[in-house]
C-alpha cells in the first residue's frame, strides 16, 4: 500500500452507497473529506460481520495482538502477498481471516530526489472509489 492516500468525497450518502453499508455507519460527526491520510491516522475500513458489510473507523498501521504499545504501527502498513502468512506482524490476522477493504479515491506516490520530491496523485478519472486490501486486529 502507498504511504499516503485520500478520500475527498464530502457526500457520505454517496460513499455509503458505494460501500454497501447503511449511511448511519459513517457517523456524521466523524466522517469528513480527507486529502492526506497518513499512517496511524484513523480512517474507515469495511469488513464482513456475519453476512453483512460493516464500516467502522480504524487506525492505519497494524499493531500485533498482545503488543504493549503502538510505537511500531506506522512501520506496519504494507503486507506483501509472498510473506503475509509468515511475517509475525501480519501472520495472525491473515490466518484468522481478519480481512477488510480500505476505501479511498486516490493515493500518492513521490517522484524525484529526496531533497526535491514531488507527490503524484493517482486516482480514477471517473471519481469512483478504489479499495485497498487490508488486515485488521482488535
Amino acid at each position: 500500500m502507498c504511504g499516503r492516500f485520500t478520500l475527498t468525497e464530502d457526500n457520505r450518502e454517496w460513499v455509503a452507497e458505494r460501500l454497501g453499508v447503511p449511511v448511519d455507519q459513517l457517523v456524521e460527526d466523524t466522517y469528513r473529506p480527507r486529502w492526506n491520510i497518513a499512517p496511524t491516522d484513523t480512517h474507515w475500513i469495511v469488513r464482513m460481520q456475519h453476512e453483512d458489510r460493516e464500516a467502522l473507523p480504524a487506525k492505519w498501521g497494524l499493531i500485533q495482538f498482545g503488543s504493549k504499545d503502538a510505537k511500531r504501527a506506522a512501520a506496519q502498513i504494507n503486507a506483501r502477498a509472498e510473506t503475509v502468512g509468515s511475517r509475525p506482524a501480519f501472520r495472525n490476522a491473515w490466518r484468522k481471516s481478519r480481512r477488510c477493504v480500505v476505501p479511498a479515491d486516490g493515493f500518492f506516490e513521490w517522484t524525484g530526489d529526496k531533497k526535491d520530491r514531488q507527490p503524484i496523485w493517482f486516482h480514477r478519472p471517473d471519481g469512483e472509489l478504489i479499495f485497498f486490501a487490508g488486515l485488521y486486529e482488535s
